[in-house]
């Protein structure tokens, strides 16, 4: 069989998803081993999902066209034509045309062929420089790849950045104009800027090594052999390669796993010890488990529980692929009476439901689903949860509470309320980290909060 180009591949996991109720990871991962370039194939997805605002801007203002009036698979090409001719200048245009073209005549008609062509050369015109350096002058002209540069258009397709400034950074960002006003509100406008970029940055992996049978250099040395090109960066190895890192030796031996450096360094906080009890209630899919149990060197007891049941087997798993022995799998309804039958509980680690605002370049799906309706639900739900710390705690039990969340109303706030009602509780450090991009001596990272609370 002929492999699938990676536009197509693109093309056929769009129109599979609804972003608002399907997972597109789950979508793609299934056609991927069919692609010929799984990696362009992945950027495409993601680059029109994470940047759809901005490309229906392009595809409406410099096309004089309207979706409602374009068949939907019509529009995801045109989506994916429009996204290549301004977010990846290095891909020549015409390719990008062409193929476009090509597949909507083989999958539709050459009329259909000739719509899209007079489409996406429409929007080839208006370009006046696919890589243009970003000048206060060219604001309205520009849609921003990077702090530095964008796509310049010959006509003014972005809203006033000064006079309209919520929906400028809607539109050039693609981020829902209710989230920008939220962020604007809390961090102003030039902060605003860097969420915005790192929120639409392609995400680094990072393996984080089992330090309880590996050290940095070794596992470096592990994933070179496997031809897995890596950075070290502060004992963390940042994966170069375009591979499928979950189906390589090294990981099916144990000897890493994947997790951001924020949500590495929110465990650190805790400054877990070997021996400890500790009782996670929000353990799915795992990672602040492994780092606990590394961090403890794989001494004492991890109680890990969630109300996902099928999530909670995740936690299983990799426990098993780690080969530690701390975690201890307890079902939801079973969590608080284990944990009153231990001996001593040293910590409680409540990293909580919440709105996704700090992780949205990787959870592609979740700035169109933000709502402030349901933050409202979530908040009520991480007040009920931080209660039933509450209950468990004992004299010195120490209470992480984490977010994937750079909203005040999630976070901050939420542990103000808290004490409010619990003053035998108190606040030991707090930190709130925004997503970020790479620097030169910096990985990128994703956004999180992370207080931790004590018994006094």
């Amino acid at each position: 069989m002929k492999a699938l180009t990676a536009r197509n591949t693109a093309w056929k996991t769009l129109n599979q998803c609804d972003i608002l109720r399907h997972d597109t990871a789950g979508v793609l991962n299934q056609l991927l081993p069919q692609s010929d370039r799984p990696a362009q194939a992945t950027d495409i997805v993601f680059g029109v999902i994470r940047n759809r605002i901005a490309i229906d801007r392009v595809l409406t203002q410099c096309a004089a066209i309207e979706p409602d009036r374009v068949k939907p698979s019509q529009w995801n090409l045109l989506r994916i034509g429009a996204y290549e001719l301004v977010y990846a200048p290095q891909t020549a245009d015409y390719a990008i045309v062409n193929e476009a073209v090509e597949l909507a005549s083989k999958t539709s008609s050459k009329r259909a062929g000739g719509f899209i062509n007079a489409v996406l050369r429409n929007v080839q015109r208006a370009i006046e420089n696919r890589q243009a350096p970003v000048t206060p002058e060219n604001s309205r002209k520009i849609i921003p790849q990077t702090p530095q540069s964008g796509c310049l258009f010959k006509i003014d397709l972005l809203p006033d950045p000064d006079k309209e400034t919520t929906q400028y950074f809607s539109t050039a960002y693609s981020v829902p104009q209710l989230l920008i006003n939220e962020w604007l509100r809390a961090f102003g406008p030039e902060e605003t800027a860097k969420i915005c970029f790192a929120s639409n940055r392609h995400p680094s992996v990072i393996a984080q090594p089992n330090t309880c049978i590996i050290t940095s250099e070794a596992l470096r040395k592990k994933l070179d052999d496997e031809n897995i090109a890596n950075d070290c960066i502060n004992a963390s190895l940042r994966i170069r390669g375009t591979g499928k890192i979950n189906t390589s030796g090294a990981y099916l031996d144990g000897l890493f796993y994947i997790q951001d450096t924020t949500a590495a360094e929110t465990v650190k906080m805790l400054d877990p010890k070997p021996g400890w009890t500790v009782l996670d209630l929000c353990a799915a899919p795992g990672g602040k488990c492994v780092s606990l149990a590394m961090l403890m060197q794989d001494q004492g007891v991890i109680l890990a529980s969630d109300i996902d049941t099928k999530r909670l087997g995740h936690v299983r798993e990799n426990a098993k692929r780690l080969r530690l022995q701390s975690v201890e799998i307890v079902p939801h309804n079973r969590a608080e009476h284990v944990a009153q039958k231990q001996k001593r509980l040293d910590a409680i680690v409540l990293d909580v439901p919440c709105s996704n605002t700090g992780v949205l370049a990787r959870r592609v799906e979740a700035r169109w689903r933000w709502k402030l309706q349901a933050v409202t639900k979530l908040q009520a739900v991480q007040q009920d949860l931080l209660h039933k710390a509450a209950e468990l705690a004992r004299p010195g039990t120490k209470i992480l509470y984490s977010t994937c969340s750079i909203l005040p109303d999630e976070n901050a706030h939420q542990v103000q309320q808290f004490l409010f009602k619990h003053n035998r509780f108190k606040l030991l450090s707090e930190k709130l980290t925004l997503p970020a991009l790479q620097t030169e001596t910096t990985c990128d990272q994703d956004g999180g909060y992370a207080a931790i609370l004590q018994t006094k």
